[in-house]
């Protein structure tokens, strides 16, 4: 008995405890403030649960009853979501259940990692990265970052001990490519990590299997590419076309991709003191450092200084996730790997003191960070509650079997049927084209909207400043307040004729008393 509670991994099991716990606390929390309705902190979340639903339904891949549609930059996120309504049926716990798995999965390996740190230590460092990263509000996005976050460190580690091999270990090799494949389709940033590993293959002079490795390890995002095309839509998911940060190949797009690398991190201090840290280990631990652990600080620097430059950071703390996830436990591990070398750490010098005082300072971004993602997160479920959610609700009563225009897509296409007039571009080909192209005007958005016989328009002005076509007639407004996640505070309701118009009067008016008290209306549906 004795012996099985010596053998018994605390820091695990009691890490993977209060993640849980947090977890549900801030869950139970944000079900409060929306009178005991279940739902997500993002738009985006809905987009996945609705194409998962159509798929499974109609046997559409699209986020609407239109056909197929390229709108999830999450492709294996929204199968997985897509398997799950497939063995127990649409519902709106799936996204959390998938997250929750892999957030646990991602803890156990942490903490595999950092075995080699005493259990008093080992601990309170999973307690840091599960409250830094932060993994309960990421976990509570319903979103593919806990995987995506796994799969990039499985990816790492199994790259940096590799390349640590002279010669050539085929299994390790094969389980790294299918690793690699997982992670580009499960968010395309994976290709910036396939990118900087085939990179150290060349410098390594190992030409064959860098080229081997960068073509194999895009076989699944060239597969769905193909499949996109096939079905007239582009080679990438809209999502990456319209959020993209590719600077032009000119003398004046290196200026930009400079500065805007600069401005990146300086608007990021919770990354940038981690790869700081990071980079200063590395040059602080010099010839005392193992290969792999040089490797895996290489990595992760490289990683984290493309995805500054072409991809985004923020929108509810998802974004950088997993470079939050990575840089932390190379950080921890390669700190653990310089405790070990006495002429690195020596008591006797200023060492120990430093540590600690870099400790303390690269742990100010880091917790207020996390503190304002913990206090955020119950008021964005509210938010989306409020504002998405009733949009879906009132679609889902009116407006069932007919075109809709929208600028936010996700929860009005998973609670109803409708064919959906996307006015930002993430479900339509045409509208993406005159946006990527600056051709996105008033004379465009007018003919969208009358090609479609849209009899209700649901937009955020601001959204649309200077382009709302003069004949759409504004029926109303709903206003949402302490508004930290959603577009705007306030989404208006059109119609472009008077048919149209009398019928979204009723609607509105019919729909009134079933919104939740906090949503401020205003319009002409409201006047006597």
């Amino acid at each position: 008995m004795a012996k099985d509670q010596k053998n018994i991994d605390y820091p695990l099991w009691l890490s993977l405890i209060l993640y849980w716990l947090l977890t549900f606390v801030l869950l139970f929390v944000a079900v409060k403030n929306t009178n005991g309705h279940f739902g997500y902190p993002l738009d985006d979340t809905y987009i996945h649960m609705a194409i998962g639903k159509h798929f499974v339904r109609d046997g559409i891949w699209g986020v609407a009853q239109n056909g197929f549609s390229s709108s999830t930059s999450s492709p294996l996120w929204t199968f997985l979501i897509f398997v799950i309504y497939k063995l127990f049926g649409v519902n709106d716990w799936a996204p959390l259940a998938l997250s929750l798995i892999f957030g646990s999965i991602l803890i156990y390996f942490c903490s595999y990692v950092l075995r080699n740190y005493s259990k008093l230590i080992r601990l309170p460092l999973l307690l840091l990265l599960i409250l830094f990263i932060p993994l309960p509000v990421l976990t509570l996005t319903g979103m593919e970052h806990t995987l995506h976050s796994l799969l990039t460190l499985l990816v790492i580690y199994y790259a940096a001990t590799y390349l640590t091999k002279k010669g050539t270990d085929t299994a390790l090799f094969i389980m790294l490519v299918i690793l690699a494949n997982l992670t580009t389709i499960a968010r395309y940033e994976g290709l910036l990590l396939v990118f900087s590993v085939m990179l150290l293959f060349i410098i390594k002079k190992r030409y064959w299997e860098g080229a081997l490795f960068g073509i194999s390890s895009s076989l699944l995002v060239i597969v769905y590419g193909l499949i996109s095309l096939a079905n007239g839509w582009s080679f990438l998911p809209n999502s990456i076309l319209l959020k993209g940060n590719t600077p032009p190949l000119t003398l004046a797009g290196l200026s930009v991709f400079v500065n805007r690398l600069l401005m990146n991190f300086y608007s990021s201090p919770h990354i940038s003191v981690l790869i700081i840290a990071c980079l200063g280990i590395y040059l602080w631990g010099g010839k005392n450092l193992e290969n792999k652990e040089k490797y895996l600080v290489i990595l992760v620097t490289l990683i984290t200084v493309l995805h500054m430059q072409f991809a985004a950071v923020g929108w509810f703390f998802r974004y950088e996730a997993y470079l939050m996830s990575s840089l932390g436990l190379v950080l921890l591990d390669t700190l653990n790997k310089l405790s070990y070398q006495t002429e690195t750490i020596n008591k006797k010098t200023a060492g120990p003191v430093v540590c600690l005082a870099l400790l303390i300072i690269m742990c100010i971004p880091l917790t207020m960070r996390s503190r304002l993602a913990h206090k955020q997160y119950p008021v964005a479920v509210k938010n989306i509650f409020e504002q998405h959610y009733q949009m879906g609700l009132f679609i889902q009563n009116y407006y069932s079997g007919r075109y809709v225009a929208a600028n936010d897509i996700g929860a009005i296409n998973y609670l109803s049927n409708i064919y959906i007039l996307d006015l930002f571009g993430l479900a339509n080909n045409d509208v993406a084209y005159y946006r990527l192209n600056d051709l996105f005007d008033e004379e465009i958005l007018e003919q969208q909207v009358s090609s479609h016989d849209v009899p209700l328009i649901m937009i955020y002005n601001s959204w649309f400043a200077g382009i709302i076509p003069e004949n759409w007639i504004e029926v109303g407004r709903w206003k949402i307040s302490d508004n930290v996640v959603c577009g705007s505070d306030q989404v208006s309701f059109y119609a472009t004729n008077d048919a149209d118009k009398q019928e979204l009067i009723n609607n509105l008016i019919d729909f009134s008393n079933k919104l939740p008290p906090s949503v401020g209306q205003s319009g002409i549906y409201l006047s006597p």
